[in-house]
Formats: C-alpha cells, structure tokens, sequence
C-alpha cells in the first residue's frame, strides 16, 4: 500500500508512484497484521469533494472578455508654442525704435539750425563791434578802446632812408640793414625825430616800433621811443617811453619840456621785456589825453598827458655808449 504525503490518500495498487490528485511521490506504507492487534490503521483525511465553481456559457454568446491589464497613464506631450507672439514684439520694438531715431534726427536738426542762428547772430555783432578793442594783462585792464570806424596805418620799415643821419657831439646815427641804428656819447642822449610829414603825427595815434640791443650791452639809462615830439624856441618837448633789457629789465617813462627831463613813470621791472640781444616792441596807444603803454603786447601803464602835448611827431631815443637799433615802426590812426 502506498499513500501522498500531501494529501494522505492511500493507494493499494503498489504500481502507481505518483498521487493521481496532486502529483505527489507516494510512499510505501506498512499495514499493521492482524496478529498485532494493538497496531493501528492510518486511515486518510477527508477529502474535499466539494466541485469547483461552474461557469455558464450560452451557447451564442462570446465568451466573457478578460479584465485588461494595467498600463501606467504615458507623460502628456509638450505641446508646441507659437512664435508668432515674439515676431510681433520684436516688430513692435522695432517700430518704436524707429520712431525714437526719427524723433532724435529732428531734434539735432532743429538744436542745429538753433545754433547756426546764434552764431549768425553773435558774427552779426562781431561785425557790429569789430572796431572796440579791449587789451588787458594780469594786472590791469586798458579801457582805452579804439571805436573809430575806419583805420589806416603807415609803416616805415626804415628801408628808405628818410630820416637824419650822421656823426655828432652827442653820438651817431646810420642806417644798417634796412634798420635804424643809434648810440650816444657817455652819459649823454640822443633824440631824433620822424620826417616833418603827417603820417608820422602821433595825435590820437597807435604807436609801435620794434627795438633791440646790437651787442646784449643795452644803455643804462635806457633806449625807446618818443611821441608828440616837436621843438620850441628850439628845445625838445616830448613823452619818451623807455627800456633797459640788461639782467634786471625794466622800463620808465619821460618827459621832456624846456630842454629839461622829468620822469613820469620811474624805472618799473617787468618780466615782459627779452634781454639780450632779442628784439621787443613797445606801443604808446594815444586817445585824447589818455596814453596806454605796451610791451611785446602786454600792457604795463597808463599816463594822462597833463602837459597837454597832443601834437607833434613820432621819435626815437637813446642813450649811453650801447648801440641799439629800430625796425618796423607802425602808427595807426
């Protein structure tokens, strides 16, 4: 006899080797002889004889569709944005753009024309002003200024030789190189006038002449120009404006009445005189009885003429051993 270990049944056919329910290996099991009768009979469990369930088909119907198996919902697909949105600012913007570069081209225009109106009006007052002349320094400001309407200037550039010449008690005078040349005796001066023409008249007159010492070596008492100059009862009568452009230089102005010399403007440094052998210019500016004095440019003093010598010529003064010579005298009038 053989019986399922999983089950229980029990088999008397000693052939079979595997339970006909669950087809489990049987195994082969003694029964107790009825000579032992303390032995007892292993009897099998029960078995479940209750039928599976019954499913009805009907004959006609498809039979019952099975539940379908689960599947994971799949991602949403991104969804495409349109560019329409960003062509149409970006064309906006442009617009705008646009209209600000046509705004900024009118402006310039218009700030340009704003301009050139002022400067037409500025040059029309230019012109309007053109004969009001301010010159100052670091110090003082001439207002001596030159309103007349029409101007004319004589230049003598000592190229023909129309003034006095020669050797005396009190120096020598000689043309050299188309310039002026001048020194005195020792300890004396030499003054000499323009030709006797009114061109060389110095009443409300600009007066300029360009100067310089030969050989570095400048008269002590020093050397210039003279205006309103004329004799009476034969002495000399005159404003002189003076330089020394030794080591130390410095200028003076005086004047010359009844053959006798006064100083109006005592010897006075200034730093606008070239020593040495460099030329300078000195300018007498005359309006009425003001005079305005300047040096290389730069004005250094003003007199009133209170000898009232409105009248006479221009000239030319040196003093001492030194020679000097004159070039490129101007008078403006």
């Amino acid at each position: 006899m053989k019986r399922c270990p999983q089950c229980n049944r029990t088999y008397a056919d000693d052939a079979l080797s595997f339970c006909l329910d669950d087809g489990s290996p049987l195994l082969s099991t003694n029964v107790a002889t009825p000579s032992d009768p303390s032995a007892t009979i292993q009897y099998p469990q029960a078995r479940d004889t209750t039928p599976p369930p019954t499913i009805t088909i009907n004959p006609g119907q498809p039979p019952p569709t099975p539940p379908p198996a689960w599947n994971p919902m799949p991602a949403p697909a991104p969804q495409k944005r349109s560019v329409w949105p960003w062509l149409l600012g970006i064309g906006a913007v442009l617009v705008f753009m646009g209209i600000g570069v046509v705004i900024l081209i009118f402006a310039v225009a218009s700030i340009t024309n704003e301009n050139n109106s002022n400067r037409n009006s500025n040059n029309s007052n230019k012109v309007a002003n053109k004969n009001t002349n301010k010159n100052t320094n670091s110090d003082e400001t001439n207002t001596n200024a030159n309103s007349r309407s029409t101007l004319s200037t004589f230049t003598d550039d000592f190229s023909n030789k129309t003034w006095g010449t020669g050797d005396s008690q009190y120096g020598s005078i000689s043309y050299q190189d188309e310039a002026y040349h001048m020194h005195a005796t020792k300890g004396g001066f030499i003054v000499m006038y323009g030709p006797d023409r009114p061109e060389y008249k110095t009443e409300n007159a600009t007066v300029r002449v360009g100067l310089r010492s030969i050989d570095g070596d400048p008269p002590v008492t020093g050397y210039g120009m003279v205006v309103h100059g004329e004799k009476k009862d034969g002495k000399l009568e005159d404003y002189g404006f003076l330089i020394y452009n030794g080591d130390n230089p410095k200028y003076k102005i005086v004047l010359h009445k009844a053959g006798a010399e006064t100083k109006v403007v005592d010897w006075t440094p200034t730093s606008t005189i070239r020593t040495g052998t460099l030329p300078n210019q000195i300018e007498v500016r005359i309006r009425d009885l003001k005079m305005d004095f300047y040096i290389n440019g730069q004005f250094v003093t003003s007199i009133t003429d209170e000898a009232n010598d409105r009248r006479g010529r221009v000239g030319l003064y040196t003093s001492d051993v030194g020679e000097v010579a004159f070039d490129d005298l101007e008078i403006t009038k």
